[in-house]
């Protein structure tokens, strides 16, 4: 099949399960119940993702056999039959399912799509009082054993994170713990599955006592300045938090590096941003100006019609005005306005208040070794729209047509109909199936285009329906 454009297009698989984990599941053996669930739900998953992405069935294998030996694992307790919440709950899905699937969409004709996922290593005691409050044994483990039989990773960066970016008094976190809310969800680690094997990234999300909420990007900033002492890049995002008018707005949740030698690793530094409007979208991905390129006219257009694409917004819609007011965006999580701390007198910690996921845009700023500018890499939160799933796809897919970048349109589609029937739904009905689409500015003019895939194993998040902002929140 060929596109308009003379862009070969890819047949989807005509399996009603992949083969490759049908044939796997038939020889390896059953475990313990927490287990295979987990091999059941998220095998399942990531199967169907590598086959619609048209891997090498070799290459399905290794990542299915990497899936069940190591990150199965490590996903901690099933859901519950008697719907009771577990002692750790992950914020990587607003249910609590631990894990989240991509698909980067390939730039050149005869490439492939590249497929991912992050997830939190769930322990046994994640959770437990002054065993292991902030759930980190698990990753601990898990990236320990994997440096022992794979060369190529390095924990040098992961550990200078944990010893700088965490609060190392378990008795206080405990006390901590019983006083408030428990925290959750500050590790994350993300597989990639390229042609040449596996590769590892960390997340790191700050929890230090008597900075509840938002770790302040000082902080961050001396943690990060110790890995890249003489970086011009990490400088520029210094100077753009510091005195520009959108970057001042930008609060840090989390910092992700490859798990690779300290002198190859890239550095990436997550931030929210209240405002959703184009001109702050145009702000941010430039650094005000200080990134240009002959591309960058044309880069930027693309952009905005992708945004006004898949959010369903008029080609008219002003660059200064918010899509999150325009639409009534709301985050499915359920956090509670952060307050100012208040300590115990008894025992030094604060109250726990979690940083409310906000109905705005999400960025990352990569730092490479070497580089004079940062990366810039834009994501708009699909799921805090209430855009049907099949309205979206098949928006984002014309897109792609049309640049001709879709040769797994129709596998995509395919790959969507298929996870949201293992749910037992029509992909019409659904919601936040497609948790985020993320862009990054390429240097030959391309856009990186990814798409993240939502897992529900607990329970389905209704769709968020207010058409206004609550007082106080950020557009």
């Amino acid at each position: 099949m060929v596109h308009q454009n003379g862009t070969s297009k890819v047949k989807p698989s005509d399996g009603e399960s992949a083969s490759a984990w049908k044939a796997l599941s038939q020889y390896l053996p059953a475990r313990n119940a927490d287990y295979d669930f987990w091999w059941q739900f998220t095998g399942g998953h990531l199967a169907t993702i590598l086959e619609e992405a048209d891997y090498p069935m070799h290459k399905q294998y290794e990542a299915l056999l990497f899936h069940y030996h190591w990150a199965v694992p490590y996903m901690g307790p099933a859901p519950r039959a008697d719907g009771k919440a577990l002692r750790w709950k992950s914020l990587v899905q607003p249910d609590g399912t631990p894990i989240e699937y991509s698909w980067k969409w390939p730039i050149k004709p005869n490439d492939r799509p590249e497929v991912r996922y992050d997830f939190e290593p769930i322990g046994e005691f994640a959770g437990v009082g002054e065993v292991d409050p902030l759930n980190q044994l698990a990753t601990r483990e898990m990236l320990g054993r994997l440096a022992a039989v794979m060369p190529s990773v390095d924990n040098t960066w992961f550990h200078h994170l944990l010893s700088t970016l965490y609060e190392h008094d378990y008795s206080k976190l405990a006390a901590e713990a019983k006083a408030v809310a428990p925290v959750s969800t500050t590790v994350l680690v993300a597989a990639e599955f390229y042609a040449k094997g596996v590769v590892f990234k960390t997340y790191c999300q700050p929890r230090l006592l008597g900075h509840p909420g938002v770790t302040p990007i000082p902080l961050y900033e001396e943690a990060i300045r110790q890995m890249e002492p003489n970086s011009p890049a990490r400088e520029a995002v210094h100077d753009f938090l510091a005195t520009s008018p959108e970057g001042q707005l930008m609060s840090p949740f989390s910092v992700g590096i490859d798990n690779v030698a300290p002198e190859k690793s890239r550095l990436k530094w997550y931030f929210n941003s209240p405002h959703t409007s184009f001109a702050s979208v145009r702000h941010i991905m430039t650094l005000n100006g200080r990134i240009t390129s002959p591309h960058l006219a044309k880069q930027l257009a693309d952009l905005s019609e992708l945004i006004k694409t898949v959010l369903g917004l008029p080609p008219d819609f002003p660059d200064d005005a918010h899509a999150a007011v325009e639409l009534g965006a709301e985050s499915p999580y359920s956090f509670p306005t952060p307050a100012a701390p208040h300590p115990d007198e008894s025992t030094g910690t604060d109250a726990v208040t979690p940083s409310p996921v906000l109905p705005g845009y999400v960025y990352y700023f990569d730092v490479a070794p070497g580089q004079a500018l940062p990366g810039v890499k834009f994501s708009i939160p699909l799921r805090n729209y209430a855009r049907d799933d099949l309205s979206i796809a098949q928006a984002f897919t014309a897109f792609m047509d049309a640049r001709g970048r879709g040769a797994y349109s129709a596998r995509y589609m395919a790959l969507l109909e298929r996870l949201a029937a293992e749910e037992g739904a029509r992909l019409a009905d659904k919601r936040g199936l497609q948790a985020f689409i993320s862009v990054l500015f390429r240097s030959d003019g391309e856009l990186d285009i990814t798409t993240y895939f939502a897992a529900q194993a607990f329970k389905p998040w209704p769709a968020p329906r207010r058409s206004t902002l609550r007082r106080g929140e950020g557009y």
